[in-house]
């Protein structure tokens, strides 16, 4: 692995760590390691030696606690499985361990502590935490971890497999939900996988099957920077886009490395000054793949550059780069449908009635782009493709003088950011209110657009 690329991994692992049920009822109870592996020693039918260490490793999920200790643990903490504790690679474990940032373990041992000062040592088992124990959305995506680490085991091609229908899975999701679990999710399958192939992480049967698991890595880094832009916070995305970049080109996927040039396309297009010379280098650079891509990659990489070539005033070369993505689209029913992120499941179901509609409002035909985006409006409810359309909607009725309607849009999209977290589209619809006309500025539906966005009436 190149020495960039496994830098960059590791600074994306630094932010989290693996947190388990264990360490967080251990730091709830106010015990170090040492005072907790004297405590669960003395539970030890057959009497042993438990060091401090090896608790810690248990926590980590680095080794699987022997039988002598799960006994031990289970008296302890009166649990009938040490899964309960987030230990083992049982599937129950995978539902009491998790990745989290030193602010969220802060959290989730206070929250213990108080529930401790109610219920006493008693209520342990029986009771919930923050972020513990974690969806079943989580834990499907935190399957693999700890798996090929010390002696558990080599990653085959079986779990290569298991990892690209949990990434379809998870992609639906964020898709259809791009709520807090689906962007946890995201992230936890992430991680995983990047702890899995950071170095010395764990060994491959056959060798080959790293490059498959980088590639659905690849795949992970890419939604949990749409997440992240989604959210908007873009420097966090660029990161992830660029660990995906890397992972993908590792794993020689070429496929999947034009897929994710064109996701980096979007991190200047949505600065606060969008650069759409950088989005269009971008773009271009992801159609030099145009011989390896899949006909719903190509339709995307040919469609957003109709798009934003339509946004510089360039009728010309955005309607052929539209044609040659309409080529490409009327293969997709034809074609696989992919998995994970980069499949017509999730980012590469793209429409390109509405890429056509915004490339006419662009061009300054905003009355044929309305038409579409109105249908578009009605039998969508994906919330990101929801915030876009209100948004562009937005900005087709400015065009058409129609303040009331343009109001109606940009609350509309501020409404789904709101529910979803979608932090970047408020900034987004800030965007389209700055080319309100002057004479719109005491509308009374302007006015009530200008309290929501906190912006001067």
């Amino acid at each position: 692995m190149e020495r960039k690329l496994q830098e960059l991994i590791e600074e994306l692992l630094d932010s989290v760590r693996t947190v388990t049920q264990l360490e967080i009822w251990r730091r709830a109870l106010g015990r170090n390691r040492p005072s907790m592996a004297d405590a669960v020693e003395r539970c030890c039918a057959e009497g042993g030696g438990i060091s401090y260490k090896t608790l810690g490793r248990y926590e980590h999920r680095i080794t699987r606690a022997c039988r002598l200790f799960e006994d031990a643990l289970h008296k302890y903490f009166g649990v009938g499985s040490v899964a309960l504790l987030g230990l083992g690679w049982e599937p129950e474990a995978d539902r009491w361990w998790t990745w989290m940032t030193p602010k969220e373990v802060a959290e989730e041992m206070l929250h213990r502590r108080k529930m401790l000062r109610s219920m006493g040592l008693a209520g342990l088992a029986g009771t919930a935490g923050i972020l513990l124990p974690v969806s079943d959305l989580v834990a499907d995506a935190q399957e693999l971890g700890g798996r090929g680490l010390d002696g558990r085991g080599k990653i085959h091609q079986g779990d290569a497999a298991d990892a690209k229908k949990t990434a379809t899975r998870l992609a639906i999701a964020y898709a259809e939900n791009p709520g807090a679990e689906a962007v946890r999710a995201a992230r936890a399958h992430a991680y995983t996988l990047l702890s899995l192939l950071k170095h010395n992480g764990a060994s491959f049967d056959p060798p080959e099957v790293r490059h498959d698991l980088q590639a659905v890595a690849s795949d992970a880094a890419s939604l949990a920077g749409y997440a992240e832009m989604n959210a908007g916070r873009l420097d966090e995305a660029d990161r992830w886009f660029r660990c995906a970049l890397g992972l993908t080109r590792e794993a020689g996927d070429r496929r999947l490395e034009a897929l994710t040039l064109a996701s980096r396309a979007w991190i200047p297009l949505y600065r606060h000054e969008p650069d759409r010379d950088a989005v269009i280098a971008r773009l271009e650079d992801a159609a030099e793949f145009q011989s390896v891509l899949r006909p719903a990659g190509r339709a995307y990489v040919f469609g957003y550059l109709a798009r934003e070539r339509a946004a510089l005033g360039d009728d010309l070369g955005s309607g052929r780069f539209l044609q040659e993505a309409r080529r490409a689209a009327v293969l997709i029913p034809h074609d696989e449908p992919g998995w994970g992120w980069w499949s017509t499941r999730a980012e590469l179901h793209i429409r390109l009635e509405m890429i056509g509609a915004t490339r006419a409002m662009l061009l300054g035909r905003p009355a044929q782009a309305l038409e579409v985006f109105d249908g578009a409006l009605a039998d969508t409810t994906k919330p990101v493709t929801l915030a876009y359309h209100h948004r562009r909607n937005a900005e087709t009725c400015v065009a058409l003088d129609d303040p009331e309607r343009a109001c109606a849009s940009a609350r509309a999209g501020l409404a789904i950011a709101k529910a979803h977290g979608l932090g970047l589209w408020p900034g987004e619809m800030r965007k389209a209110r700055k080319a309100f006309p002057t004479k719109w500025h005491s509308h009374a539906s302007v006015v009530e657009l200008d309290e929501l966005l906190r912006l001067p009436a």
